[in-house]
C-alpha cells in the first residue's frame, strides 16, 4: 500500500530528547565530510557522509520572548520523543528570525532524527539566512547523493565551487553508477559545461572521465583522466579510476602497475595499499595480497580493520577459508570482535553449517552488525523448528542489551509475522508500548497488523497517537487518510489528511497516489486523473498504474485505459493489484486480450538498442 513501509524501516533508531538538550544546553556542531570511497568501481562506492560527535557552541543570540517560550516548548517536546514537533517549533522560529544559528540547529536536528526532507528544508533555511557559509551546502548534496538525486547535488556542488569551496564532483559521478542513462548525460553535460570556465579543475576531469567509463567510453575516458593527472598527479581518485580503466579492459596487471607506482610516489597512502590488495585478490595473487596486508598492518598495528578489509576481500573473490583464516587472527588479538563473529557466521551459514553459524551470530554483542546477526541467529533456529528458543533468545537480549529494546521488540514481531502468526505479533508489540511507552515505530508497526487484520479502529487509534505528537509527519497522515479512503467511506475527512500530507512533502509520489485516489472515491474523475497521472509518471507502480487504469476507465477513457493496462502487465507482470482490477472490468480484459493478440507487444530485452551512447 502507498506509503506504508516495512514495519522495521524507519530511521528514528534514537531518542530526540537526548539530542534536542545537548542542543539547548550547549548547542550542536555535525560536520559532514566527504572522505574518498577505497575504489572507484561502482560494487565498492560507500557513503562518504559522517557525522562527528556534538561540541560545544555559544548561546544563540537575538531571540525575542515568543522565540524563547517556543524552544522551552521544544526541549519538552524533545524529552517526551516528539521531534516532530520539536522540529516544526525550531523551523518557524528560525523563519520567522531569520535566525541561521537555528536555521543550523534545526538542519542537524532532522539530520540526527533522519527526517531528510526536513533537513532540505532546514538547509535550505540556512543557506538563505547565512549565504557565504558552505555547510548547508554540503549537507544538502550529501543528503541528495545518498537519496540518488544526483542533479539536484550537483546544484549545490556548483554553489560550493563558485564559492570558492572544496568541490567532489568526482564523488558525484562515482555515485550516479546507478542512476539511469539520461541521468548520467544530464550529469555529464552540466559537469562540461562548468569545465568550459574551469578547464584545469582536476575534480571536474575526473567527474568527466568517471561518467565516460560508466558509459563504456573508456579510451576517451583515459584521455580526459591523463589530463586531470597532469595537473594533479597525486590525485588518489584519479589514480584509482585510470587503474579501474585498466582492469575493466581485462589488464590487471596494468592496474597493479598503475597503483604499485602511485605508491612508490606516496607509499603511506592506505587507500592505495588497499585497492592494490584487492587487485591483486582479483588477479589470483593471495601470497602478494597478504605481503602488502601486513606491510599496512606492521605500520598500523592497533588497526584491526584492515585485516577485517583483507577478510572482506577474501569473501567477496570467493575465498572462504583464507578469509576464515584472517577473522580468527581478529579474534585472537581481541580486533574487532562483532564484526568477525558476524562474517564467521556467514562464511558458516554458507556453508550450512548452521549451529556454528548461530554460535558466531550470537557471539555478536554490539556494532553495526548486531541486528543483523540476532536476526539470522532467530531465523536460523526457526528454521530448525526452535520457535519457542528464538523468542527466548531475544528476550534475553533485550535484558541485556537495553539500547536495543525497541529495534529488538520490532525484529521478533517481523519474524512473527513472517510465520503469519499476526495476534502473537500484535500481543508482543503490545507489550512493548507498555512498556517502552508511545514510541513511534512500535506504535506504526502495530498499526499496520491492524491493517493486515482489518480492523481500521486500532490503527486508527495508533496513528492518531502518533499524530498528537508528531501533527506534521506526511508519511502517518497519508497512511491514515488512504487508509480511510481504501476502507471508509468517509472521503471527505480522507481528503483533508491527505492534502495536509501533500503540502508537507509535495511531489511525493506515495501521496500524489493517494490525492488521485481519494478524489475518485469523491467522484471527482478530472482530479483524480490528474493526480494519478502525475504520480504515474514519477513512479511507474503497480498500484499507482491499477488506480490510472480504473480511473481512465470508469471515466470512459477506454483506450487509455487498455493502454496503459498492457504497459502495466509489461511492467509488472505478477501484479495482483491488475489482476483485480481486470476481474472488476471484465470487459477491460477483453478488450486488452483482443488488441495484445492483433498488435503483439514487443519484448523490451530483444529489441533494446545496444549501441554505446555518442
Amino acid at each position: 500500500m502507498q506509503g506504508m513501509p516495512a514495519l522495521i524501516s524507519s530511521s528514528r533508531l534514537t531518542r530526540a530528547s537526548i539530542l534536542l538538550s545537548l542542543l539547548w544546553l550547549s548547542g550542536c556542531q555535525q560536520q559532514i565530510t566527504q572522505p574518498d570511497a577505497l575504489t572507484l568501481s561502482p560494487k565498492d562506492l560507500r557513503s562518504e557522509a559522517q557525522i562527528t560527535s556534538p561540541q560545544v557552541q555559544q548561546p544563540i543570540s537575538g531571540l525575542d520572548g515568543e522565540a524563547i517560550q517556543d524552544l522551552l516548548a521544544a526541549e519538552i517536546a524533545g524529552q517526551r520523543n516528539q521531534v516532530g514537533f520539536a522540529l516544526q517549533l525550531y523551523l518557524e522560529q528560525a523563519a520567522r528570525l531569520q535566525n541561521p544559528e537555528l536555521a543550523r540547529r534545526a538542519t542537524y536536528i532532522a539530520q540526527y532524527a533522519g527526517d531528510n526532507q526536513t533537513t532540505l528544508d532546514a538547509a535550505a533555511l540556512w543557506s538563505e539566512t547565512a549565504p557565504d557559509n558552505a555547510e548547508p551546502r554540503r549537507i544538502s548534496s550529501t543528503l541528495l547523493i545518498q537519496q540518488g538525486d544526483v542533479l539536484g547535488a550537483f546544484d549545490f556542488q556548483s554553489e560550493l565551487l563558485s564559492m570558492g569551496e572544496e568541490t567532489h564532483f568526482s564523488y558525484l559521478a562515482a555515485q550516479s553508477a546507478e542512476a539511469d542513462e539520461y541521468t548520467r548525460n544530464e550529469l555529464l553535460s552540466a559537469i562540461n559545461s562548468l569545465h568550459d570556465h574551469h578547464p584545469d579543475n582536476p575534480d571536474l576531469l575526473t567527474a568527466i572521465a568517471q561518467l565516460l567509463y560508466f558509459s563504456g567510453h573508456n579510451q576517451r575516458a583515459n584521455e580526459v583522466i591523463d589530463i586531470s593527472l597532469g595537473v594533479a598527479p597525486l590525485s588518489i581518485r584519479s589514480i584509482l579510476l585510470k587503474a579501474d580503466l585498466a582492469i575493466t579492459q581485462h589488464d590487471l596487471r596494468a592496474g597493479i602497475h598503475i597503483l604499485e607506482q602511485a605508491i612508490l610516489k606516496q607509499p603511506d597512502n592506505l587507500r592505495l595499499q588497499l585497492a592494490l590488495a584487492r587487485t591483486l585478490v582479483k588477479d589470483g595473487d593471495i601470497d602478494q595480497a597478504q605481503q602488502v596486508f601486513s606491510k599496512i598492518a606492521s605500520s598500523h598495528p592497533e588497526n584491526g580493520q584492515l585485516t577485517l578489509s583483507l577478510a572482506l576481500i577474501l569473501m567477496e573473490n570467493g575465498l572462504p577459508e583464507q578469509a576464515r583464516n584472517q577473522l580468527n587472527k581478529l579474534l585472537e588479538r581481541g580486533f574487532e570482535i562483532d564484526a568477525a563473529h558476524y562474517y564467521l557466521g556467514r562464511l558458516e551459514e554458507q556453508e550450512n553449517n548452521v549451529q556454528a553459524a548461530t554460535d558466531h551470530y550470537r557471539m555478536v554483542k554490539g556494532g553495526k552488525d548486531f541486528l543483523q546477526a540476532q536476526a539470522r541467529a532467530a531465523q536460523l533456529l526457526i528454521a530448525q523448528g526452535e520457535n519457542d528458543e528464538a523468542r527466548a533468545h531475544l528476550a534475553t537480549l533485550r535484558l541485556t542489551s537495553p539500547e536495543y529494546r525497541v529495534r529488538l521488540y520490532l525484529l521478533e514481531s517481523e519474524l512473527l509475522l513472517a510465520q503469519n502468526k499476526l495476534d502473537d505479533a500484535h500481543q508482543l508489540l503490545t507489550e512493548a508500548i507498555l512498556s517502552e511507552g508511545s514510541d513511534y515505530e512500535l506504535l506504526y508497526s502495530r498499526a499496520m497488523i491492524s491493517l493486515k487484520e482489518q480492523d481500521i479502529p486500532s490503527l486508527e487509534r495508533d496513528l492518531r497517537e502518533i499524530l498528537d505528537n508528531e501533527p506534521n509527519n506526511a508519511m502517518v497522515l497519508n497512511t491514515l487518510g488512504y487508509t480511510l479512503t481504501e476502507y471508509t467511506d468517509r472521503y471527505s475527512e480522507a481528503l483533508l489528511l491527505i492534502r495536509k500530507a501533500a503540502a508537507l512533502k509535495p511531489g511525493d509520489p506515495a501521496i500524489t497516489d493517494s490525492l488521485g485516489w481519494v478524489y475518485f472515491k469523491l467522484g471527482q474523475l478530472n482530479e483524480a486523473t490528474r493526480f494519478l497521472q502525475q504520480a504515474y509518471n514519477q513512479l511507474q507502480d503497480p498500484e499507482i498504474a491499477s488506480h490510472l487504469i480504473e480511473v481512465y476507465w470508469v471515466s470512459g477513457q477506454q483506450d487509455e485505459a487498455v493502454d496503459l493496462l498492457l504497459e502495466a502487465r509489461q511492467l509488472f507482470r505478477d501484479s495482483l493489484l491488475l489482476d483485480a482490477v481486470e476481474k472488476r472490468f471484465p470487459e477491460l480484459s477483453t478488450q486488452a486480450i483482443h488488441q495484445e493478440s492483433e498488435y503483439p507487444t514487443e519484448n523490451p530485452e530483444e529489441t533494446a538498442d545496444t549501441r554505446p551512447a555518442e
